[in-house]
């Protein structure tokens, strides 16, 4: 942790104001990073990432009930999730997903296809519990 004016700081996230920002940032990371993992981000969002995702060492977990396509297939492994996550959000309950990277992971609350709000978590020892939460996601999840 760096020492700025005297005192240890750290950034450890971001809350986007806009979703619209918060999906360039995930597009750009995307972009510049070879190792990626989803899990149960809306198909939309999905749908816009899929050209920025050939040639990645990729897994994706798709929301409950989702159809895995082969357009999907041909991208890396692909499942299924077998359980609901979700949170509330405003007193309604949202759908969680995720898009790590071996820096950041971007948390995406959503509900219905429309994503509510793009937060990240960058503080070291949370990205690497929250990629080993993902592995084990995976190990469950329906391929």
């Amino acid at each position: 942790m760096p020492i700025v004016d005297g005192r240890y700081e750290a950034k450890i996230g971001t809350t986007f104001g806009k979703v619209e920002d918060g999906i360039d940032e995930i597009k750009r990371r995307v972009q510049r990073s070879r190792g990626i993992r989803i899990n149960n981000i809306p198909m939309t969002l999905l749908d816009e990432l899929k050209p920025l995702l050939k040639g990645k060492d990729l897994k994706i977990i798709l929301p409950l009930g989702a159809k895995i396509v082969e357009e999907l297939r041909e991208l890396g492994p692909v499942a299924v999730a077998n359980s609901r996550i979700y949170l509330e959000y405003d007193g309604e309950e949202a759908n969680s997903g995720s898009v790590a990277f071996a820096d950041a992971i971007f948390n995406v609350a959503w509900m219905d296809g429309r994503i509510l709000q793009i937060s990240t978590m960058e503080y070291g020892k949370c990205v690497k519990c929250l990629r080993q939460t993902f592995d084990g996601a995976w190990r469950y999840a329906k391929k």
